[in-house]
């Protein structure tokens, strides 16, 4: 059974990039305005003849980028609350967790880890079972054959034989169905 209709549409992205590209638009935009302003400047791509048509364009991507931004603090308040409704403790699966806040478990993921990452909670995921614990933290130790994987994966990576988790780096402590870093299936 699919539960896709009990999640929200949108999504847990980066918010910086889009921020970074419509500050890009804006600076051709007013950069645009300086060659208007002083005209005896050399302008090698006639800029001041179409460059402030970047203001509009800017608006609308810096517009999107703090959308986002609001977006991410949502879903990592949610998740917050949803932690401490469990008094951050305990062992839970991600979907129980997705289903009770609404967002896709994957984009539950992303904000756990980047939770994590800032020190405002503390996790692992149980080898054997690949639920979470909460309260419990993880030693991260990057395995020195470790070698980053591309973003779109075709298939999944082959871990067969590995002492580490293919996909985030970290040594194995032991035999495991899970990588208690960060959740693969190993």
């Amino acid at each position: 059974m699919s539960h896709d209709r009990y999640y929200s549409k949108k999504k847990y992205e980066a918010a910086i990039e889009t921020l970074g590209v419509g500050l890009v638009f804006l600076f051709v935009a007013i950069l645009s305005l300086f060659f208007i302003a002083f005209p005896g400047i050399y302008d090698p791509i006639s800029l001041k003849h179409w460059g402030y048509w970047m203001f509009i364009p800017a608006f609308f991507i810096i517009l999107g980028g703090f959308s986002q931004y609001y977006t991410n603090m949502k879903f990592q308040k949610a998740i917050r609350v949803a932690i401490l409704d469990r008094g951050n403790k305990g062992t839970h699966k991600l979907e129980d967790i997705a289903l009770e806040v609404g967002i896709k478990p994957n984009d539950v993921l992303k904000v756990l880890i980047d939770l994590r990452n800032k020190g405002v909670i503390s996790y692992r995921f149980n080898s054997d079972t690949g639920e979470i614990i909460l309260g419990e933290k993880v030693s991260y130790v990057k395995s020195d054959e470790y070698v980053v994987p591309p973003k779109n994966l075709e298939e999944p990576l082959k871990t067969k034989g590995k002492s580490y988790c293919v996909y985030c780096g970290h040594q194995l402590p032991k035999e495991g169905n899970f990588c208690e870093n960060c959740g693969s299936k190993i």
